[in-house]
């Protein structure tokens, strides 16, 4: 247990509990219930200090503690595949925070002791009417792959062999089928002409009309989790009560860039945090999910980082709650966006915080420096006993 991280008993003990413990409400690698240290808001704990002090260690570790026991999700935000977009994807269909939200579900999603899959509905039709914007083309090879790659993210690992792969295909042939009335695509040859950016619109509308359309038919409790998610997006701004003006409007702030895309980020990152508190506010769900779900962020200063942390803190701040323990590495002491943060040396979260939230959004993040005796040991780094 944490043997190769020197000095991290603060974070790590069990008895009494570490300040993981303590925000997670498991103990780590033992799995027991312990208290939560704060039962509404958590703070987001930022690890601080320059290269080599064992940042990535630390978040290694809490992947190590957690996993396959609560849902967990680490990213590096100075990975590769944040830097651009995939190939023949165009980047007004495509930013770091919309891959970051992408792949961190992806990892939530996954089944843990004593629960199964997550789904994320709302967070679906968010990526889908993203995506949709960059569907001018005819590469209809990459919009079915794309399309599947988010539909996924609404499987529940039904009992019914099959069932979500059917559905996938069923709705994936839906959203092309629905682009054969746009000038996009020849419903039977599979084959069209590129539409211009300014008719990208025209592109998008029809598929946000067929994911709302499949989103509402069936009555199963999957279905009807979809039309709720569906729901959701009446309540954005302007949308006057209309989810799908509401998510014609997501993916036009998206394609606009700017602050028209942190606006549309910021929906994306709310859509994944509801999903997730879904999972947990039924009465089962509470019985099977013990613990706070876990994000791991490393280099959270690249700018899916900064893109990342900046919803969940403005959130937070304006009373929209979430029950998600965030970790994150930061390269550096500080960061502009974190200018109001506490700031706690590492023995002194040993037993408690001693936390607040200020009045300000950065002051709903703690930052804790990691001193040099922190170091892992060699043994550690070069993976031996």
């Amino acid at each position: 247990m944490h043997s190769g991280l020197h000095g991290r008993g603060a974070l790590f003990d069990t008895d009494p509990p570490g300040l993981v413990a303590r925000l997670v409400g498991l103990c780590p690698f033992q799995h027991g219930p312990t208290p939560l240290e704060y039962a509404k808001e958590p703070p987001f704990v930022v690890f601080t200090g320059g290269p080599g002090l064992g940042k990535s260690a630390v978040l290694g570790e809490l992947r190590a503690a957690y996993e396959g026991h609560t849902p967990l999700a680490l990213i590096d935000c100075e990975d590769e595949l944040f830097a651009r977009p995939p190939a023949q994807r165009p980047g007004e269909a495509w930013s770091p925070v919309s891959q970051a939200v992408l792949t961190i579900a992806e990892q939530l999603a996954e089944p843990v002791a004593g629960s199964g899959r997550i789904a994320f509905p709302r967070l679906t039709a968010g990526l889908l009417a993203v995506a949709a914007g960059g569907w001018r083309d005819r590469d209809l090879p990459r919009i079915r792959q794309e399309a599947e790659r988010i539909l996924l993210l609404n499987d529940t690992g039904s009992w019914v062999a099959g069932f979500t792969g059917r559905w996938v295909g069923r709705v994936s042939t839906r959203l092309v089928d629905a682009l054969s009335g746009t000038g996009r695509v020849d419903a039977l040859s599979g084959t069209g002409s590129a539409l211009t950016p300014s008719s990208t619109g025209s592109v998008v509308e029809p598929i946000i009309e067929a994911t709302l359309e499949v989103f509402s038919e069936g009555v199963t409790p999957t279905h009807r989790r979809l039309r709720k998610a569906a729901a959701w997006y009446r309540d954005c701004p302007s949308a006057g009560g209309n989810p799908k003006l509401g998510l014609i409007l997501l993916s036009g702030h998206f394609r606009a860039g700017g602050d028209s895309r942190t606006h549309a980020e910021r929906y994306l990152v709310r859509a994944l945090l509801a999903d997730l508190d879904d999972a947990y506010t039924g009465a089962v769900q509470r019985t099977h999910r013990p613990g706070r779900p876990v994000v791991l962020v490393d280099n959270v200063q690249a700018t899916a980082g900064v893109g990342l942390i900046g919803p969940v803190l403005r959130d937070r701040a304006d009373g929209i709650a979430d029950r998600v323990a965030f970790f994150a590495g930061l390269r550096g002491d500080g960061h502009p966006s974190l200018r109001n943060a506490a700031r706690r040396a590492l023995p002194e979260v040993a037993r408690a915080t001693g936390w607040e939230p200020g009045g300000t959004v950065s002051s709903r993040a703690l930052l804790v420096p990691l001193p040099p005796h922190a170091i892992p040991s060699p043994q550690a780094v070069e993976g031996g006993p």
